[in-house]
């Protein structure tokens, strides 16, 4: 019984995802190239500078752990 409960949620789950995508797409689709452009580039950033804070917390974390080993 638990475990019907758990894949139907999980079905429902893919189901909406499936539906946003798909509205996503569509509502990328209208709009100008210009804004779509724009719109990329801010993701890009975006991902950029998450990555960027991740590499800085990982060359942090490397530092703490060689200054122990010494």
């Amino acid at each position: 019984m638990l475990f019907k409960f758990l894949f139907k949620k999980k079905k429902k789950k893919k189901l909406q995802e499936q539906l946003e995508q798909k509205f996503d797409i569509n509502n990328w689709m209208n709009l100008t190239k210009e804004e779509r452009l724009e719109i990329d580039f801010n993701e890009k950033n975006k991902i950029m500078r998450k990555k960027k804070a991740l590499l800085k917390s990982i060359r942090e974390e490397y530092m703490k752990i060689k200054k122990k080993n010494n």
